[in-house]
């Protein structure tokens, strides 16, 4: 596939791309934090993915392909995650890719503890408990966004200041997209 605008959306190539799953985006993570990402990951040119620059209308199963075709997806949990249908199904996905072991996940706690997500706690688990009432005709689709969301912050998550948070990522990052083309290489040697 080629490669898109300068946004970093749609970046799709051979190489590992990033997914970025975060809730929608108020002023504070969309204007602060997703928005010095972004920037980080175009200037270490590494494909990335958020939904914000998905075309209106688009079903889930595109977004559905998108996580599948990542090789990283950064979960990033803030106090109005849970407040986004469109958010959990998007986890439960990532979920299963990384049950499969076809992803690595990586969950990013925004201003808050950990334990607000794995436990359901304060406003988030109170958008929770809301939206799982809201679609209480669908149980199973609820009970997988439970699941998903207690027990994703099990695998080794960051709180760290944005600054470092991004650094940290694109070291990370960058020892994955190289491990990826080494082990691409030995299947030609």
């Amino acid at each position: 596939m080629a490669a898109s605008s300068s946004s970093g959306v749609g970046k799709i190539s051979e190489g590992p791309q990033v997914f970025i799953n975060s809730s929608p985006m108020g002023e504070e993570l969309g204007n602060g934090f997703i928005a010095h990402l972004e920037v980080a990951l175009e200037r270490a040119n590494i494909n990335y993915f958020i939904y914000k620059h998905e075309q209106v209308g688009t079903k889930f199963q595109n977004l559905s392909v998108r996580i599948e075709q990542s090789r990283v997806a950064l979960m990033i949990f803030s106090k109005e995650y849970t407040t986004s249908v469109w958010c959990l199904d998007e986890l439960v996905k990532i979920k299963e890719c990384m049950d499969k072991g076809s992803l690595i996940g990586v969950p990013i706690f925004y201003k808050l503890k950990t334990s607000t997500v794995s436990n359901l706690q304060g406003y988030f688990g109170d958008n929770f408990r809301t939206l799982k009432r809201n679609n209480q005709q669908d149980l199973v689709r609820t009970q997988s966004w439970e699941e998903a969301l207690t027990s994703t912050p099990q695998t080794v998550g960051m709180k760290l200041s944005e600054e470092r948070l991004i650094s940290y990522l694109l070291l990370r990052y960058s020892r994955v997209q190289i491990y990826t083309n080494l082990r691409s290489l030995n299947k030609y040697t």
